[in-house]
């Protein structure tokens, strides 16, 4: 079993997803009021992003404290009871946290089998809670596997870059797509879309979407909801 994930991303007409580019929004005080206030209305307490992203909200870069010889290399759950979660992915080991939450949102971090033991030891004096998802890699699916099983996670925003929503996509595990879409053209060559799949493009396009509701908000940006109904990138 695995939570229902909704990717809920903002983005110009071109798909483009770096607000700082876009100036004042009409109606507005700054672009993340309507991203959040969005994202709130689902009422689903845990959101997901990628090492990107969650470098936005930990510390500085301070030196790691030294792990016990004795270390267990086994996933740390710091707080079991936690209704909400701020889940970022880190397959090398870069983030720093001196607390456990984000908001009042409690931390956890997805890790691969690379990360030191230093780290790991960082990451349990922060009280941050750490799962174990891959060799190398993160395996999103034993990730979202292991959210569920030890948070008892249905629901979940996905929130990330456009590498990690990406890589979800291609995963096929995206069940809900809540795009708004603001009346901009942003035309930058390069600048992070909302699927940016990693690698080689794939032949075909990932999935085909079935729209749920549109609503027109205000200073003209259109909030759509689409339940993907077919997944064709393996």
């Amino acid at each position: 079993m695995r939570p229902y994930v909704i990717c809920h991303m903002c983005t110009t007409v071109d798909g483009k997803i770096l607000g700082h580019r876009w100036g004042k929004l009409p109606g507005y005080k700054h672009e993340s009021e309507l991203f959040e206030t969005t994202a709130a209305s689902y009422g689903i307490g845990a959101w997901l992003v990628g090492t990107t992203t969650m470098d936005e909200f930990d510390g500085r870069k301070t030196k790691l404290p030294r792990a016990p010889k004795n270390f267990r290399r086994l996933d740390h759950i710091a707080n079991p009871k936690a209704k909400r979660l701020a889940i970022g992915a880190d397959a090398k080991g870069v983030l720093r946290f001196q607390e456990n939450e984000v908001d009042g949102d409690h931390v956890v971090v997805l890790v691969t089998e690379r990360v030191s033991n230093d780290y790991l030891a960082h990451l349990q004096s922060a009280g941050v809670s750490y799962l174990f998802c891959g060799r190398k890699e993160i395996d999103l699916s034993t990730a979202l596997q292991k959210l569920a099983k030890y948070f008892k996670l249905q629901k979940l925003m996905l929130q990330g870059g456009g590498k990690f929503n990406g890589a979800m996509l291609k995963a096929g595990l995206i069940d809900e797509i809540s795009h708004l879409t603001v009346p901009i053209a942003d035309g930058g060559a390069g600048v992070s879309g909302f699927f940016d799949i990693p690698g080689e493009t794939p032949p075909r396009a990932a999935a085909t979407l079935r729209l749920m509701s549109h609503k027109l908000m205000p200073g003209g940006v259109i909030w759509a909801r689409y339940k993907v109904i077919a997944r064709r990138v393996s």
